[in-house]
């Protein structure tokens, strides 16, 4: 099976004719158009195809112009224009005309460089012969803190262009002159992005020339942000090197007594703020065994050293009494806080405070476990008695707190709290150490330095330097270090230094990938493109409302405690009206910041306190979060805020890499049986003498049987419709039950918590009994009472939980979940493990959970949508002969495909199954897409009822040729007309918004009573934007049973179907063919569109196509398809 990832409409990209012309409907705008968000997207759309194929990862647009202006040649006065056209770009208020039309010349000069052509004669005459702008207004310069990207350097000093609304700005750093900065020459190269904290202009008095002060701190690429946490875990006795933290990442998921006792304590801080004298530490051990009661089970050393109550218990009696103390005379009970979270672009950390108060006068973090200067009562090195780490973390969090919120250096009271000993010493004054907190800075510069370098340049530079010797930067050799810490590391390092050639070429590209997708959802590959965790200060705000990643002017109208017990912890919002056309770009159960700003301001998260939750519930006019951390402040989150306050919601960051990391060091360190399994060195097993229990169906036995059969691993592909999750998963795990005699335990996963819920459902209807591991707030309300939370309330004693467990035949979860919660395998030993949508999930993800199941099924269809990825073809290319060999060819595939492909090079059927019934498109719909994509696979109607009718159920009369058309054909092809308008984004096509609700109104007439919202119609369309668009018009027909209909993305509509689905092409420009086709690939001389297919392969009795002939014409695929259209009868001009 010939199979070649391509780029099929890559000479479709935007040009500089279509971007000229866009700067045309700029210049020509009316003063009601946001020219300054139109001027933004042309910028971003020029950076974006400029920068193609450079392999960079640059975030922000200051870098990418700088970079772009360095690259072509763009004159010192023109690079100056340009950067300060993109600031006005970023502007909320208006630009008058001639700040515009220098704008739009600079913008016009970069188009030209980037291009190497001239600007066209019909914009030459209407933009300004010279860069000069003129009555700018001067700004001053804060060197307290300045944005700058390196240009050059030495041993001494660097040279700098700094980002800001100023005349070209270039200055000089003497960085060497202060001791505690030379090593950032190691760190220094052209293009580098730093922040100057603090530092001082020369007594020269040029401004172009700077010094640094002992307190000045240079931050190494600040977007790419850092755990506070993490950076603090790596301050040891034995050193700080930046690999311990790689080490760190590979490390297995840690569960222990102490880790539980840490995490109680921490509950218990909580509770005792939230409850006063009404405390009781019963309901707090209650309630965290609940939540916490896959943890207790499996902890191996629980009550094994101390009886864990006892050790509760004595942390509950220190923590009221340092709290008695905290808020007795010094603090304000009432302004204390739990568990804000922080985002600090200045110093690149993020973090979340343990309790802190609302004036910035008290900042605790709290610490259970043991401490020996305070059990000896002996100070440390520095002369007191915290610990290194704890002191780095807590110094840190005090940086976050002076930094994002200007606080002077005596303004806050800085305490740890050692939770296991009583006060005196359990309470622990803390001062500012500047040396310290610089080394920290040091450590997490080294360490992202080190983390790009990964991801540009190749994991196997790193290889060679993951030893102890590396790690012991102390030369420790004392009794305590041989025996506890020197063990610990060589368990992580000492399998990297023995794998296989192959194993150590598969290890190393992986991480290489891994590395580079954490980079690009950190800073993202480009501003504007993709979703970064950066955007959170680098995406002006109108950007945002336009992609739907910020609700603002929010007002809470009610809190709620989820529990007697709890702080108020369920916060209902009132949405104002959000703009025209905003759509959201939240889902049920995504992650969040919540957060405070003033009326009229600009909300940003770095000027806040950060409340992380779970978006519950969403509507139009409501929203409502659960805060992982309940606040019982009554001035804090209330419905009675001061005048003048507002909040925001954005989303809540990205788990970042540590989890595949993890992943990929479980997968080398698995019996080498199952290494060679997945890597090809080995065949899988197969038992033939294996029968069926019994028959489940004539079109399932075959497969479920060789499934049964296969000792290793099964692969079913799973076309759409064929019933993958409904029968064929179903009638798996009844069959692998049926075989009591073998104890069998099976573990079910899938990449989302809403195919999850599918499983779930199957599951419930088939009378199969199930744990579901997760939790409630991401699972369909159904299912609750299978998940480990809930079945504590039926029985709270940990030896019932546990055997519950044990007994359990089905544990379900997501596949991230089980992921972060691999000590379940310490307890359960499972004999299968089944994923489904595993055509979805990338191998690093995967990998680790298959190496702990004995066999294991993976069930998907890699032609439809995969794994979203943001590096292209370019940079996740594999080139590696070895790694090809055994089709690993691109770090984009799935696991799944890789195996398919593997087993067909093979020449091998035993353990590939593919379902090729399906019940849910008419034939006359599935012919298509049965000929371009399934012509290996012959994909059948089983058939259904319905896919035997001859004619469409449609019984009311025709009233035009529209309607005649409609009730004729099953494939309908709707040509569009151009309808751009310079104030609207390209993203949306208000020709096709009318004729989707016009066929929607149509339709809606057809059906008549049979109407149903939910399984009628739906519309799939490939921007967001265009989903508003068409609700505006469906609106304007005044039929409230439309307006319930689902409109989404195709990504979004992968698993649905409806009887009738309508496409809406949408695009009016041939460069967005580069998206609408960017998930191709060639299969045995056939393009296969995943995108497509998925749009096409929705509906099961009627198809109905929107777009542009034109536009559509310039893709091979899409001709074809309205060609097959047209010869149908099909096609509407």
């Amino acid at each position: 099976m010939g199979k070649v990832e391509i780029d099929p409409i890559k000479s479709q990209a935007v040009g500089p004719d279509e971007l000229f012309l866009l700067v045309g409907d700029i210049l020509r705008a009316d003063g009601s158009m946001p020219v300054s968000k139109m001027m933004h997207d042309v910028l971003v759309l020029t950076c974006h195809e400029a920068l193609a194929g450079t392999h960079q990862s640059f975030g922000n647009l200051f870098a990418q112009v700088d970079f772009l202006c360095r690259r072509h040649g763009v004159s010192v006065a023109d690079t100056v224009a340009i950067q300060r056209m993109r600031h006005d770009s970023n502007r909320n208020e208006p630009l008058s005309a001639e700040t515009l039309g220098y704008d739009l010349r600079a913008l016009s000069m970069l188009i030209s460089a980037v291009f190497h052509v001239d600007i066209p004669s019909s914009l030459v005459g209407k933009l300004p012969v010279v860069a000069a702008s003129p009555g700018r207004e001067v700004h001053h310069v804060d060197y307290r803190y300045l944005r700058c990207i390196v240009r050059t350097y030495d041993e001494q000093r660097f040279t700098a262009v700094v980002d800001g609304d100023v005349e070209e700005h270039t200055v000089t750093v003497d960085y060497a002159a202060e001791p505690h900065l030379i090593y950032i020459y190691e760190l220094l190269h052209e293009g580098l992005q730093l922040n100057l904290l603090d530092f001082s202009v020369a007594d020269s008095g040029e401004k172009d020339h700077l010094l640094p002060l002992p307190s000045s701190v240079i931050v190494v690429e600040p977007d790419y942000l850092i755990d506070i946490s993490s950076i603090a875990r790596c301050f040891t006795d034995y050193g700080h090197h930046p690999l311990s933290y790689v080490v760190n990442s590979m490390s297995p998921a840690a569960n222990s007594q102490a880790i539980l006792v840490g995490n109680f304590a921490g509950a218990a801080l909580d509770d005792i703020i939230n409850c006063g004298e009404d405390y009781s530490w019963s309901e707090t051990f209650k309630n965290n065994f609940k939540e916490k009661a896959l943890e207790y089970c499996t902890c191996d050393d629980l009550n094994r050293r101390e009886n864990f109550k006892v050790a509760a218990q004595r942390q509950v009696e220190n923590i009221k009494e340092a709290v008695d103390q905290l808020f007795g005379h010094d603090f304000d009970r009432e302004k204390a806080i739990l568990e804000p979270s922080f985002v600090c672009e200045r110093l690149g950390i993020q973090g979340r405070v343990d309790l802190m108060t609302t004036d910035f006068a008290l900042l605790v973090e709290q610490k259970s476990g043991s401490n020996f200067s305070i059990q000896t009562g002996r100070p440390n090195e520095y002369g007191s008695f915290q610990k290194e780490d704890h002191y780095v973390q807590l110094l840190l969090y005090y940086g976050v707190l002076r930094q994002n919120f200007n606080l002077g250096s005596n303004k806050t009271d800085i305490r740890l709290l050692y939770s296991k000993y009583p006060l005196p010493g359990g309470l622990v004054v803390v001062n500012y150490y500047r040396k310290l907190f610089q080394e920290a800075i040091r450590f997490r510069n080294r360490l992202v330095a080190a983390e790009y370098d990964f991801a540009l340049n190749g994991f196997q530079r790193a290889l060679p330097l993951l030893n102890p010797a590396t790690l012991n930067e102390a030369g420790l050799d004392n009794r305590f270090f041989q025996q506890w810490i020197l063990p610990q590391i060589k368990a992580v390092t000492e399998p990297l230094a023995q794998l296989s050639a192959l194993e150590r070429a598969y290890y190393c590209r992986m991480m290489t990938f891994v590395y580079k997708e954490q980079l690009v959802a950190k800073v993202g590959a480009q501003e504007g493109v993709g979703n970064a965790t950066a955007d959170l200060w680098n995406m002006p705000l109108a950007q945002k409302k336009e992609t739907g990643n910020i609700y603002t002017d929010l007002q809470i109208v009610r809190r709620a405690k989820s529990s007697a017990y709890n702080g108020y912890d369920t916060i209902t919002l009132d949405v104002p009206a959000q703009g025209e056309d905003f759509l959201p770009n939240f889902r049920r159960g995504d992650m969040i910041y919540l957060y405070a700003y003033g009326k009229g301001n600009v909300p940003d998260v770095r000027k806040a306190l950060l409340f992380k939750g779970a978006l519950v519930d969403i509507t139009s006019s409501r929203l409502v979060v659960h805060l992982n951390d309940g606040q019982q402040n009554p001035h804090i989150l209330s419905p009675e805020a001061a005048d003048g306050v507002c909040y925001a919601i954005e989303h809540g960051g990205h788990l970042g890499a540590s989890s595949s990391i993890r992943s990929l060091h479980q997968f080398i360190t698995a019996p080498q049986s199952r290494r060679d399994l997945l890597l090809g060195q080995r065949v899988p097993r197969i038992d033939r003498r294996v029968t069926l229990s019994q028959s489940y169906h004539p079109d399932y036995d075959n497969i479920v049987l060789r499934a049964r059969q296969a000792m290793d691993y099964f692969l079913l592909v799973g076309p759409p419709g064929t019933g993958k999750t409904s029968m064929a998963l179903q009638f798996l795990v009844r069959e692998f039950l049926a075989h009591g005699d073998e104890h069998p335990s099976i573990l079910l996963m899938s990449y989302t918590n809403r195919a999850v819920d599918e499983i779930c459902g199957m599951l419930s209807d088939s009378g199969l009994p199930y744990i579901r591991i997760g939790s409630e707030y991401t699972c369909d309300a159904r299912f609750h009472d299978h998940l480990l939370s809930n079945l504590i309330e039926e029985s709270p004693r940990l030896d019932v939980i546990r055997q519950r467990l044990l007994g359990m035949p089905v544990i379900v979860g997501t596949t991230s979940t089980i992921q972060s919660k691999s000590y379940i395998f310490d307890l359960k030993h499972f004999t299968l493990a089944i994923v489904d949508e595993a055509s979805q999930i990338l191998e690093p993800g995967l990998v680790g959970l298959l190496t702990r199941p004995d066999r294991f099924i993976l069930i998907g269809d890699h032609k439809q949508l995969p794994a979203v990825v943001q590096q292209d073809a370019s940079e996740s290319g594999v080139a590696v002969p070895e790694l090809v060999d055994i089709e690993l060819d691109d770090c984009r595939h799935s696991l799944f495909e890789r195996l398919v492909r593997w087993e067909r090079r093979q020449h091998r059927t035993d353990f590939v199954g593919i379902l090729n019934r399906q019940g849910r498109m008419h034939p006359d719909i599935a012919d298509f897409p049965a000929r371009m994509f399934y012509a290996e696979e012959q994909l059948q109607p089983v058939p259904l009822p319905h896919q035997r009718e001859t004619r469409l159920p449609y019984l009311a009369s025709a009233e035009d040729n529209m309607d005649r058309l409609l009730k004729s054909h099953r494939m309908v092809f709707i040509a569009s007309q151009y309808c751009r308008q310079p104030h609207l984004s390209d993203k949306v096509n208000t020709h096709e918004a009318s004729i989707v609700a016009d066929v929607a109104r149509r339709i809606y007439r057809f059906y008549g009573e049979r109407f149903d919202a939910a399984k009628t119609i739906g519309v799939i369309v490939p921007y967001r934007n265009q989903i508003a668009m068409i609700r505006k018009s469906i609106e304007a027909l005044g039929i409230p049973a439309l307006e319930q209909i689902s409109i989404d993305t195709v990504e979004r509509y992968q698993g649905s179907q409806r009887d009738v689905i309508v496409y809406s092409f949408t695009i009016q420009h041939r460069y967005q063919l580069d998206f609408l086709a960017g998930t191709c690939f060639l299969e045995d001389e056939h393009i296969v569109d995943r995108k497509l297919n998925v749009a096409l392969t929705r509906a099961r009795q009627q198809l109905i196509l929107t777009g542009n002939r034109d536009v559509l014409q310039g893709n091979r695929l899409f001709s074809q398809l309205m060609e097959y259209v047209e010869e149908k009868g099909g096609m509407l001009c």
